[in-house]
């Protein structure tokens, strides 16, 4: 199976269901999802496979 396209700020305000202006604030603070972002020229980029471990590591949290 062909690797998923790096997602997007939007494809990823949508998954989380976070304003895009709150993955803005963790970008530059290093926090949340937006620690996951890096760039790509001049647009910020997330990488599927990255976002879904810190999925797995959010509900692991939520259960303990």
């Amino acid at each position: 199976m062909p690797p998923r396209p790096l997602a997007g700020l939007a494809e990823i305000a949508e998954f989380t269901g976070l304003p895009a202006k709150t993955i803005y604030h963790q970008v530059h603070t290093r926090t949340g999802v937006g620690a996951l972002a890096f760039r790509v020229g001049r647009y910020l980029r997330w990488d599927w496979a990255d976002v879904d471990a810190w999925v797995a590591r959010q509900k692991g949290r939520a259960a303990a």
